[in-house]
């Protein structure tokens, strides 16, 4: 621990006066014809350089890390005459203006400079992989997590409405098995309250969402699959904020500013603000009213009443960016913090109207990387950070409510409580969980030559939870109450590019080793009748290794075929082997194993179909999972109110996921998606011999087949020259699904039934190009919505945006 704490002193100290002596800025610009239409898409590179890059739906293209110097820049597209054109770079933030003439004939003698996007970068490296793009939809007021919804492959899981818990659900593998990551290190780090609940889209530049094999890279023990959101890390002066209005008293506040000398010195900064009361119409049979009886009727309408949710942070970064030792060297913090009242438990069977949960993190940061790193083709990227969160739940009234939002009274005019003196817990409760997690990633990369890299990559994370509750008796209170969890992944990747370039593979290897201490106290009187307080202590080490392939073909530069093949591991988080006092959630019943999975993807990415100004691309995966020891979440036996984690001992996935997208003129956009799978419970006999009821049936509460309809309509100068108005319509589909395995419950199943939502926005900014402002209906039909457990989410709700965007030209 200590030579980490020294090294990282050393890069800071060591590098941080280099500074001064870089020679390195920012060129930008915009390609556009002599009438001021933009050329998008277009091939921009600096000859005899690495930079080269293509240029986005306004026509600018930014180069940065340019050393001072003359060059030659050339510019190519279908859409205009080749040409070249001599620069003389000089400052550290310069801007410049290509005019181009359109070009006459598409003729076979045409050359054309072949340059991918960071997206079809990412899309072509033989994973199986969704890059959504967040800059159109910015505007609108939609949260990152509906747009993940919208993904080929991807169902967002949530309890309710704003600031509700979150399970991310990729081609049937769904919780934890599923890895968000926020620039590559682990949203876990950054606690609940800086999460994709609160991050919006404005911030982000893309979301990676990988189906099945992750890269190694990201150095965690993902088995179902990963989102990897990229934060949006601009080199101009720039200025964004936002303020959103809408149903159920739903505030929502960003801004995020970034400022960079000719030196080099950088500052990034942003700050967060929700809140909703999330008061929203519930209905059906877990609606039920009752006096002081016990006596109850189901079926009512009822509004949600004890809901309400808050968060607010803010994130700073401070440091050097495209200079001569660092490509990026950023120091920062994070402070967040958010109140959430809770409504019900697991289920919506038994309410509350008291109990509430806090949580607050501070972290702190520090990212280096650097291309040519000590000597030519070797790379180096190191991501540290120190999370203090903190948490608590406050359960102490007791006081027994229904739907109808009020305390059950006896006729003498007190209170019906709880005999525990608590709403959810055996006995009142205060409680705090403290988790400290020190987290440390370093990746290594060396281009042997431009056909063969290799990568080594390490990862440590460790996980610290102290628990304490004044409320608990003072013998319990004085006992070591702590949960520590270890985690070390080491894994090594080779790349080749054969064929002229054509066939690119990827092969890796990881290991993982993993130890879990548990020091619980609790109170055994069973022998003596008197109060007698021991400590429960166990530790638990897991140690595997998994490995690798993916493979890339391009059989024209428009079409890719795409495979990969992999041993994953995953081992049981913190929340998974500890429980959560926040969400209700407890230790396992017994020991609760890691999960493997042999995972196999075979893909087609395809952009070929264009004519005029049409264009058609589709993306299809096949996919197929064998897992052992699944780690799911369970209902707790005969209980509304837990839930806990259990192993199943073998699950069989399959399925297939497609996405079309039609796109018109730039102007009109038309994107279809859909997953079918079906994930099996695949083990005959347990382990007496005895057969499962439910061997080859769907597992519980997952939906096996889903669609996603997106239209959208570009018009630009309506009403006044340079503005830009665009309307989008959305359809969502998730088909019924069981809350339980298939054969309990007889005749009388319980379904989660069809849901069909539809939402339209609309959005429009000034000439300026400074002002936005659009409005967002979501759910007209006021269909009902429901998720894991059979929890209702929000009906129709309407909200108005209004963003303001300023950048230094």
């Amino acid at each position: 621990m200590k030579s980490l704490k020294y090294s990282l002193f050393f890069i800071s100290i060591f590098f941080l006066p280099s500074g001064l002596l870089a020679q390195k800025g920012t060129l930008s610009g915009v390609l556009k014809l002599e009438n001021g239409t933009p050329i998008t898409y277009a091939a921009v590179a600096v000859k005899n350089t690495n930079h080269q890059m293509i240029t986005d739906d306004e026509g600018k293209f930014e180069f940065r890390g340019l050393v001072y110097g003359k060059y030659e820049i050339e510019v190519s597209s279908i859409e205009i005459t080749r040409k070249s054109i001599n620069v003389h770079f000089k400052g550290s933030n310069e801007r410049i203006v290509l005019i181009v003439e359109p070009s006459e004939s598409l003729g076979l003698k045409e050359v054309i400079i072949n340059v991918k996007t960071e997206k079809k970068e990412v899309e072509t490296k033989g994973f199986a992989v969704n890059v959504i793009e967040t800059q159109k939809m910015a505007m609108q007021s939609i949260q990152t997590n509906e747009l993940l919804d919208r993904s080929a492959g991807v169902r967002i899981r949530q309890d309710g409405g704003l600031g509700s818990k979150i399970d991310y659900n990729i081609n049937g593998l769904s919780g934890n098995a599923v890895k968000v990551f926020i620039d590559g290190i682990p949203a876990s780090n950054f606690g609940s309250s800086y999460s994709l609940n609160s991050i919006p889209p404005a911030l982000i530049d893309r979301i990676e969402v990988y189906k099945g094999v992750v890269p190694a890279n990201l150095s965690e023990d993902a088995l179902g699959g990963a989102i990897n959101i990229i934060l949006k890390k601009k080199t101009r002066n720039s200025l964004v904020t936002s303020y959103s209005l809408g149903s159920f008293n739903t505030h929502q506040w960003n801004i995020a500013s970034n400022y960079r000398k000719e030196n080099g010195l950088t500052v990034d900064a942003s700050a967060f603000y929700n809140y909703s009361d999330n008061n929203y119409e519930v209905w059906g049979k877990s609606i039920t009213f009752k006096d002081y009886t016990g006596k109850t009727t189901s079926n009512h309408h009822a509004k949600r009443f004890h809901d309400a949710y808050k968060s607010y942070g803010t994130k700073v970064e401070v440091g050097f960016t495209d200079v001569k030792w660092a490509d990026r060297f950023m120091i920062g913090g994070i402070l967040s913090k958010d109140y959430k009242e809770v409504q019900h438990g697991i289920t919506m069977d038994n309410v509350y109207g008291d109990r509430h949960t806090r949580r607050n993190s501070s972290i702190a940061t520090l990212t280096y990387s650097k291309n040519d790193f000590l000597a030519k083709g070797l790379s180096f990227k190191a991501d540290a950070s120190y999370s203090y969160l903190k948490r608590q739940a406050i359960d102490t009234v007791g006081v027994m409510y229904d739907w109808r939002g009020k305390p059950l009274m006896y006729p003498d005019g007190t209170y019906v409580k709880y005999t525990s003196g608590a709403e959810v817990s055996s006995a009142k409760t205060l409680g705090i969980n403290t988790d400290k997690t020190l987290f440390v990633r370093t990746n290594l990369g060396y281009t042997i030559n431009d056909n063969n890299t290799i990568y080594a990559n390490y990862m440590y994370n460790n996980f610290i939870r102290g628990i304490s509750d004044e409320l608990q008796p003072l013998g319990l209170q004085l006992l070591e109450n702590t949960r520590d969890l270890q985690k070390n992944i080491v894994s090594f990747t080779y790349e080749n590019l054969a064929f002229s370039q054509k066939l690119r593979t990827n092969i890796f290897y990881k290991h993982y080793f993993q130890k879990a201490t548990s020091n619980e106290p609790y109170r055994n009187d069973i022998i003596t009748g008197v109060p007698n307080y021991e400590k429960r202590e166990f530790t638990k080490k897991s140690d595997f290794s998994g490995y690798g392939i993916t493979l890339s073909y391009e059989l024209n530069p428009n079409l890719y075929l795409l495979g990969s093949a992999e041993k994953a591991m995953r081992l049981p988080s913190a929340n998974e082997l500890f429980g959560n006092v926040n969400d209700n959630l407890l230790a396992p019943a017994g020991e609760l194993k890691p999960e493997t999975s042999y995972n196999v993807n075979i893909g087609v990415n395809w952009a070929g179909l264009k004519f005029d100004n049409h264009s058609i691309r589709l993306n299809t995966s096949l996919f197929y999972r064998d897992t052992k020891g699944m780690i799911r979440e369970s209902i707790r036996a005969g209980s509304f109110t837990y839930s806990q984690f259990e192993n199943l001992e073998n699950v069989m996935s399959r399925g297939i996921d497609a996405e079309i997208i039609y796109d018109y003129a730039k102007k009109f956009n038309l994107s279809f998606n859909i997953s079918k799978f079906e994930s099996l419970f695949n083990t005959r006999f347990d382990a007496n011999g005895a057969p499962y009821l439910f061997y080859r049936m769907q597992i519980r509460n997952e939906p096996s087949f889903k669609f996603n309809i997106n239209a959208i309509y570009y018009q630009d100068d309506l009403f006044a020259k340079k503005s830009k108005a665009s309307i989008y319509y959305n359809i969502s589909y998730v088909d019924e699904f069981l809350r339980n395995w298939a054969n309990v419950g007889g005749k009388n199943l319980d379904y989660i039934p069809t849901q069909f939502s539809n939402s339209i926005g609309i959005a429009y900014t000034f000439p300026s190009n400074k002002f936005t402002i659009s409005v967002d209906a979501k759910n007209i039909f006021d269909q009902q919505i429901f998720d894991n457990f059979g929890l209702q989410k929000p009906g129709r709700a309407f909200y108005a945006k209004l963003t303001y965007s300023l950048t230094s030209k």
